[in-house]
């Protein structure tokens, strides 16, 4: 064979081996990157309220699965398994929960365990992955060891809800350790009347579960009800309390449960809300009818009066007045000049008592001054005193001139 022909057969078989070697390394994963290759293949990415299946087919699987969440939101994250669900799993499954920073959420496989009927709940402390790593169990060896077939879903609700004026809205606490949170733009010198239905309370309270309590603060941290129990059977007795500027207002709801407290029950309830002036402006010579709603509430109305002229105040309640028997509370007043205005002397009836019964013989006054008045309607509760009682009355004023 010449030069030229064995220099031709050398490469020819050069070349086939490095095209042998190319090909094996292209299409022929390592065993290292086989590893990784599996290790990535058991990652899930769930989707919202879409139950995802497995399987554990051998001792020291476990199955890892990502969920995208935003800083503050709460998340619920179910399992279906031997123990919980819907009967048709075989494996008793745990989880370990972790965000992608490593923080983590439940780092015990048995905390968070028979999750379906009591979902593993968490507030999201940032915005990103959060991991969850699934295993078995099997009695006396342990986590990571047990084999059988499982599912895991997850859904969320964002960090506050948007309450809208006079709407019921219908809600749940499904997690021990869950509060729901709810938002209102708040409007300055405004009373706030806040409604429960629950087991204790409400029109509907035969179909609510839940033992209702409530937690209520402004945007500048401020509380105004800083104690579950106090803001408590909130429908019969409407929690109330009047804003001074237009911060927004937090209201954090929680479920009670005997022996363990707030934070601890679960069921059903609904929420909502209502509000009034701090100040209504009363016409002159027409009947305005208005009831008293919660323990604690003040009415206040204004009149614009000029000196020398003589005003009178008219009451329909239980006591007085031509049409008594419709009217449930008994009330009383409390007469005042405004800051701004330049009376000597600013107190024109400083004693609820002293403006009572003001129909059959109505309190009467001549301004001191030109100005603006303010009326303090309040009812009467037997032994409990002013501004305890509820119920509803009518009021007017008239004006003559000297």
């Amino acid at each position: 064979m010449n030069k030229s022909k064995k220099l031709f057969v050398k490469l020819c078989v050069s070349s086939a081996i490095l095209v042998a070697l190319f090909i094996t390394s292209c299409v022929f994963p390592t065993t290292e990157e086989q590893k990784i290759e599996e290790r990535v293949s058991q990652v899930t990415a769930l989707q919202e309220n879409i139950p995802a299946d497995g399987q554990f087919t051998k001792d020291g699987q476990v199955k890892k699965f990502t969920i995208k969440v935003t800083k503050g939101n709460r998340y619920f994250i179910y399992l279906n398994d031997v123990n919980d669900g819907n009967g048709t799993k075989t494996a008793d499954v745990g989880m370990i929960i972790s965000h992608s920073d490593g923080t983590k959420i439940c780092n015990n496989y048995g905390d968070a365990g028979n999750c379906y009927t009591k979902p593993l709940t968490f507030l999201a402390s940032s915005t990103g992955t959060v991991t969850i790593s699934v295993a078995s169990h099997r009695d006396y060896y342990g986590w990571e060891q047990g084999t059988g077939t499982y599912a895991i879903k997850y859904t969320t609700r964002p960090e506050y809800d948007e309450l809208s004026e006079g709407l019921w809205q219908d809600d749940s606490i499904i997690a021990e350790g869950q509060t729901n949170k709810y938002y209102i733009q708040g409007k300055e010198k405004t009373r706030y009347f806040i409604y429960l239905e629950d087991t204790d309370a409400g029109n509907a309270m035969t179909n609510k579960t839940a033992n209702m309590g409530l937690k209520i603060l402004l945007s500048d941290g401020t509380y105004i009800c800083n104690d579950y129990s106090n803001a408590s059977d909130c429908y019969a007795c409407p929690y109330s309390f009047i804003t001074t500027n237009d911060n927004s207002i937090t209201i954090i709801a929680a479920s009670h449960r005997d022996y363990y407290g707030w934070e601890q029950g679960i069921g059903t309830y609904a929420l909502k809300y209502t509000t009034r002036p701090e100040y209504d402006e009363l016409p002159v010579n027409e009947w305005v009818d208005d009831s008293i709603i919660t323990n604690g509430q003040i009415n206040k109305y204004t009149i614009d009066v000029t000196k020398g002229n003589t005003y009178q105040i008219f009451l329909e309640d239980t006591d007085a007045g031509s049409a008594i028997t419709s009217k449930t509370a008994n009330i009383g007043l409390q007469i005042f000049y405004t800051k701004e205005s330049n009376a000597d002397n600013l107190v024109i009836c400083n004693n609820y008592s002293n403006a009572s019964n003001c129909f059959s013989t109505p309190y009467s006054f001549t301004a001191q001054s030109t100005g603006t008045v303010i009326i303090a309607a309040a009812s009467h509760r037997d032994y409990y005193g002013w501004e305890q009682g509820t119920g509803t009355y009518a009021i007017k004023y008239t004006v003559t001139q000297p």
